[in-house]
């Protein structure tokens, strides 16, 4: 009887002893708090991959024609985005004349980097821009002029200094101490000037631009110029970052890309 009662008291107490679950439990919680931390949580790949997206954007913020992005706001990549020239219609005559629109394809031919009609700036000393297929000649003269739409005195009429290769050139109006007013439209022209004294022999080209008033789109970039139909501050933006970056491709592309938008076609530049 001594016996029998030693066994049933023994199994007992394995299986009813609550001490027992207590002790395994609390070496299992025990080995998981010794665990590292970084450990635990490499467990959820979720993590790494959310923070992937914002630091794109923020790479992607670095990249814009004004080249500061307000506090907070993600930038977007300038040299990649799809830049679409918006006209805005104001019924004026045709301005554009000269080079390739005429189909004159002379030795040395300029045109003036202007849409058909009329570009629009919100400066009032814009950059002017025209193109030249071939050095300008030696012996010749480069004629700067703008008027304004009453074309009794012209308020520029200088000469240039005649560009040595041919490509995309700039005239700043600044330069000659000239703003626009607001409203009026101007017209200025490039000519190259074989014979002083015989100016019907000019091959000349001229554009249209007119100041206009309005909020200055934000971000200040060539992408929002051209949607706001800024077609004179969309092409100096364009200009002034392949200036600071002439090997950067994107960027020449997106300039020709504004440039066939309004029908301008142009060899090297």
């Amino acid at each position: 009887m001594k016996a029998f009662d030693k066994r049933s008291s023994d199994a007992g107490r394995s299986k009813g002893d609550p001490k027992v679950p207590r002790i395994a439990f609390g070496l299992f919680a025990l080995f998981f708090s010794l665990l590292p931390a970084p450990l635990v949580l490499a467990s959820g790949s979720g993590n790494s991959e959310a923070q992937a997206p914002a630091a794109a954007v923020q790479e992607a913020g670095r990249n814009s024609d004004s080249g500061v992005l307000a506090p907070g706001v993600a930038g977007r990549d300038e040299d990649a985005a799809q830049i679409v020239w918006k006209p805005r219609v104001f019924g004026a005559p045709a301005g554009r004349v000269g080079g390739a629109v005429r189909g004159s394809r002379a030795p040395v031919t300029p045109l003036a980097l202007a849409p058909e009609r009329l570009g629009l700036t919100l400066q009032e000393a814009p950059s002017l821009f025209w193109h030249l297929d071939a050095a300008a000649p030696a012996e010749g003269r480069v004629i700067f002029t703008l008027v304004d739409e009453r074309g009794e005195v012209p308020l520029v009429e200088a000469e240039i200094e005649s560009p040595n290769r041919a490509g995309i050139q700039r005239i700043r109006l600044s330069d000659y101490g000239v703003e626009l007013e607001p409203g009026p439209i101007h017209t200025w022209s490039v000519a190259l000037v074989a014979d002083i004294d015989h100016r019907d022999r000019d091959r000349i080209s001229q554009g249209l631009v007119r100041r206009v008033q309005m909020p200055v789109p934000h971000p200040a970039d060539a992408t929002n110029f051209a949607a706001q139909g800024l077609w004179y501050d969309a092409l100096e933006a364009l200009s002034d970052r392949i200036d600071a970056e002439p090997d950067n491709a994107g960027i020449r592309a997106r300039r020709r890309s504004l440039l066939d938008q309004a029908g301008i076609v142009i060899g090297s530049e």
